[in-house]
């Protein structure tokens, strides 16, 4: 293979690997992860018709919370079949968002929705095909990840936009909280 072909294809390859990098990130209804503050995430919200439900700080474990990683439960979102969403706040900024759908056990919900998300952000970087495995897909940007996920077991299939730095900064939180809370023995009788 000649030099100039070589160099296409190297092109070419680099191109096809870079293309969602440069991609416009999602925003689904206009929420931008990274930059939506919680007060104006649950006014869209509120705007595009979604009854809030709950919210609540985020669990770590048994009856230790994170009081900087706050989640608001949604129903009643204006996407055919969901049955919720969540939005994730660290610091009041969102950096995710969870719909949750209804899935059957033949797992045809999530082709549905794979060739709803693939006609929007193209391929995928990673498929796994529902079938004796949790059916996964993933797309990545700059700093926004979708992963569409359907559990082998489960009646619930997942669709998640998660702004990946703040995402591991909630993560830090949720370990120094952790960490605080367990080093300092209570008292007790």
């Amino acid at each position: 293979m000649g030099f100039r072909i070589k160099m296409f294809y190297l092109i070419l390859f680099f191109s096809f690997l870079t293309f969602n990098a440069f991609a416009e990130e999602p925003a689904p209804f206009g929420l931008i992860l990274g930059k939506s503050t919680k007060d104006e995430a649950i006014s869209i919200m509120e705007k595009e018709g979604a009854v809030f439900i709950d919210s609540g700080y985020r669990v770590i474990k048994g009856d230790i919370v994170n009081p900087y990683v706050e989640g608001f439960d949604f129903e009643n979102v204006p996407i055919e079949n969901i049955q919720e969403a969540t939005l994730w706040f660290f610091n009041e900024t969102l950096f995710q968002i969870v719909y949750t759908f209804p899935l059957s056990m033949d797992k045809d919900e999530f082709y549905v929705m794979f060739e709803i998300l693939k006609s929007k952000y193209g391929r995928p970087i990673k498929y796994v095909k529902p079938y004796l495995a949790d059916g996964v897909a993933i797309w990545r940007f700059k700093d926004v990840e979708i992963r569409l996920l359907a559990p082998w077991v489960s009646s619930d299939m997942y669709v998640t936009y998660t702004h990946i730095p703040l995402f591991r900064k909630a993560e830090q939180s949720d370990y120094e909280v952790m960490k605080k809370e367990t080093s300092t023995p209570k008292k007790g009788l």
